[in-house]
């Protein structure tokens, strides 16, 4: 006699499947013509990659809001104090100028909204873009944001002489430097779109991307911002390296999720020895599992009816054996629920690691106290967001300043307060007393305690002379009052009682 097993599986059905959709590129056929470089990678897939993580957008969130959204504002390049009386006030006036030119940057929405726009595509696909729009004087007047999904870059045009002006002796001097710029194209529906790359001195027909002699009236090009990680004509976004990390956590949510929809599935074996299942409950078992999603389908019985084999068949004796069924659990040779909680933590660990953010500005904060949450914000906000503001800043400060004839003044990201300032007037308090510090040097923290800004104080020593000083200066050049003593020597009363009984006496 022969032994015979009979192995049959039954899974549900529906329960998930892969995109089988084609990534439509609107570029596609265009690279190489016109110098259309094509992206190393899928811009669309990583502008919506943040909406497949659950801390990837917290993580950008973080970086954009603590970079851009304490506002733009307009500083000093020089050191004001040092300066000359009319290099001071050029400087006032070229400061009131980049304080109006920021305030009415866009009339939609304030400047800081599109820059940290901009700044989110960067994160998320290594580049975003500004496009800048030019008055009828051809200075910069406004700013809008460009989506990044559908611009593309070209390669380097041939180089052309740009004007800069540099600070040699607080004296602006202008030079020629030969620079190479690049072009952008962008496609909306059928319409393609060419701009030029900020400062490009050249006219530039919008249409086709040829550079003319002329303006090209309602055809010339605007100009574009690019702001990339890295040097290369795209860039690459900080946490490239963690994408399968990435992908990784979302399977393990999709794993978990349909764990939790099919609420009564439970991986099993069903043995059945000495016989088979009938042709009804072997329809029942893969109508089971068909239906098995859903809350409504949950605490449901499953009845099994087996036939015993005829063993005369067999062995020439009319006997049938007794049937055993059997349902054997394979829950245990699955992954335990905690494994994929760790893989989930490891991966949030390492998007975050990639940015360089601690748990803090996650909103991942249950373990800490105050102490170490300021060590956390103070070496946060000197290692990643001060740097950045500064690249974004200089960025901004290159392209507007430089147009603007602005030189003394430069574009500024401010930050938050790096600590509690009236912590800092305790431990600034015995330096005073010392006679470290001139009033002046005190305004910043003063307007910090206040919450305004405090203009520099005038009277004279304020830029250069301490409290102290001060102070002793005014006392010494009073007049000092001498109270009238109640005694005094008794030659002067006696002269004092002579002159009164003389005056008595004459009736004066």
């Amino acid at each position: 006699m022969s032994n015979k097993m009979k192995v049959q599986v039954v899974k549900a059905e529906g329960a998930t499947a892969t995109t089988k959709q084609i990534y439509k590129d609107p570029f596609d056929g265009m690279y190489q013509a016109d110098g259309i470089i094509q992206p190393p990678f899928n811009l669309k897939e990583l502008k919506e990659i943040a909406e497949y993580s659950s801390i990837l957008q917290q993580c950008i969130d973080a970086y954009t809001t603590n970079i851009a959204c304490f506002g733009l504002a307009p500083q000093y390049a020089i050191d004001y104090r040092a300066a000359k009386p009319e290099i001071q006030k050029k400087a006032d006036i070229e400061w009131e100028r980049l304080r109006f030119f920021l305030k009415y940057l866009s009339f939609d929405e304030i400047p800081e909204t599109l820059v940290k726009w901009a700044l989110e595509d960067r994160e998320k696909t290594g580049n975003g873009y500004l496009e800048v729009l030019r008055d009828g004087k051809g200075e910069p007047c406004s700013i809008d944001y460009m989506d990044c999904e559908d611009v593309r870059v070209t390669t380097f045009t041939d180089p052309v002489e740009v004007k800069y002006a540099v600070m040699v002796d607080n004296k602006p001097v202008v030079a020629d430097v030969p620079k190479m710029f690049r072009r952008f194209v962008q496609i909306r529906g059928t319409k393609k779109v060419f701009f030029k790359e900020y400062g490009d001195p050249r006219f530039m027909n919008s249409t086709n991307g040829d550079f003319t002699d002329k303006h090209n009236g309602e055809n010339e090009a605007n100009e574009v911002i690019h702001f990339k990680i890295g040097p290369g004509a795209y860039g690459k976004p900080r946490y490239l390296g963690h994408i399968l990390s990435l992908y990784g956590a979302r399977k393990a949510e999709e794993l978990n999720f349909y764990y939790f929809k099919q609420g009564r599935h439970v991986p099993a074996a069903i043995v059945v020895e000495n016989g088979q299942l009938t042709e009804q409950s072997f329809t029942q078992v893969q109508e089971y599992m068909k239906d098995i999603q859903g809350v409504g389908n949950a605490h449901k019985f499953l009845l099994l009816e087996a036939e015993g084999i005829d063993q005369k068949k067999l062995q020439g004796e009319d006997d049938v054996t007794p049937v055993k069924v059997q349902i054997k659990s394979l829950a245990e040779m699955l992954q335990q629920d905690a494994l994929f909680l760790e893989y989930d933590i490891k991966t949030r660990d390492k998007l975050r690691s990639a940015f360089r953010l601690p748990p803090l500005y996650t909103g991942e904060s249950q373990d800490y106290n105050k102490a170490t949450a300021e060590t956390a914000k103070q070496v946060t906000e000197e290692q990643v967001f001060m740097p950045q503001r500064n690249v974004v800043a200089g960025k901004l400060t290159t392209a507007f300043c430089q147009s603007l004839e602005l030189h003394y003044v430069s574009i500024g990201l401010k930050g938050p307060r790096a600590s509690d300032p009236t912590e800092k007037a305790r431990a600034i308090a015995p330096i005073i007393a010392g006679g470290g510090v001139v009033p002046n040097d005190l305004r910043d923290l003063a307007g910090e305690i206040l919450g305004k800004e405090l203009e520099p104080l005038l009277y004279e020593g304020a830029d250069d002379k301490p409290f102290q000083l001060i102070t002793r200066t005014n006392k010494t050049a009073a007049p000092t009052q001498v109270p009238i003593e109640k005694s005094m020597n008794k030659e002067i009363l006696d002269v004092l009682k002579n002159l009164q009984d003389y005056i008595e006496e004459k009736g004066i």
